[in-house]
């Protein structure tokens, strides 16, 4: 089968991407999200939210289907799908979990703090303190409290230290805008790389898309046929240099999204 009868698969970011930082806006991405919808393209949600949050954003944005959470920790299919090798059945979807385990988290967070770090995560705090750094709703907050397999936290110390206590415990994190994100040793790539394989499997040769802002969405960046780097002030539009295989968007946030897919859907890229 020749490259132009793979079906495309599109795998996104959420914050920065296709939500407005802040605002959580995607008004500018309404016209790329109907042609996908239009074109029967499916549409994975990548991101370091929650389920319960994602959940949420696929009714928000009318899209359904697999999704991604917590930075590759976890990969949800609707019990519509046949069951991939290896996932179980866990509240409403095939799951397969590859981070580490929520309270094996926090456990190692408590024992952190109990040797004098200075560091809180989203289960030391409720949900209206969360609502208030983030800009999120109390029930969004609320959501994102829900944790399967990451704990944002907020770090005032040297981060090499704080890799090295956590390595030692068998955990790593990422920073993001506010929050230092502790978790297992996952990523994206690689929980894309697993819905790839189920994919091909059944539709034949696909095409992947993916669209993101940040650091921690390089590895599914790399893994794309098609990378899309969505512009942002302070993101990874300007902290690499991308190679030349990976567009980079003119616009920001959504309307940047909306400008790559367009511009794919249509050819023009």
């Amino acid at each position: 089968m020749g490259k132009r009868m793979a079906k495309k698969v599109v795998f996104t970011d959420l914050d920065g991407t296709l939500l407005e930082i802040g605002t959580y806006s995607f008004e500018a991405a309404k016209p790329a999200l109907q042609l996908l919808k239009e074109k029967g393209i499916l549409l994975v949600l990548c991101t370091s939210k929650t389920r319960r949050e994602v959940e949420m954003w696929q009714k928000r944005l009318g899209v359904s289907g697999p999704f991604i959470t917590e930075n590759g920790g976890g990969i949800f299919l609707p019990l519509s799908f046949p069951r991939p090798e290896g996932f179980k059945p866990s509240n409403g979807y095939w799951t397969l979990a590859l981070g580490t385990p929520y309270a094996s988290i926090r456990r190692a967070i408590l024992e952190l703090r109990q040797k004098g770090f200075h560091i809180r995560g989203f289960g030391d705090m409720e949900a209206k303190e969360i609502a208030r750094i983030t800009g999120m709703t109390l029930d969004e907050a609320s959501l994102a409290k829900e944790r399967e397999f990451s704990e944002p936290c907020l770090y005032e110390g040297e981060l090499n230290t704080l890799k090295e206590a956590l390595v030692e415990r068998g955990l790593t994190f990422w920073k993001g805008g506010r929050f230092l994100h502790v978790q297992g040793h996952h990523n994206k790539g690689q929980a894309m790389a697993i819905l790839e394989d189920f994919f091909k499997v059944q539709m034949g040769e696909i095409e992947t898309i993916a669209l993101g802002d940040g650091l921690i969405d390089m590895p599914m960046l790399e893994r794309a046929n098609r990378p899309v780097i969505v512009r942002r002030k302070g993101g990874l539009s300007e902290r690499i240099n991308p190679p030349k295989r990976f567009f980079l968007t003119e616009k920001e946030g959504p309307a940047g999204w909306a400008e790559a897919i367009m511009s794919i859907f249509k050819g023009e890229l």
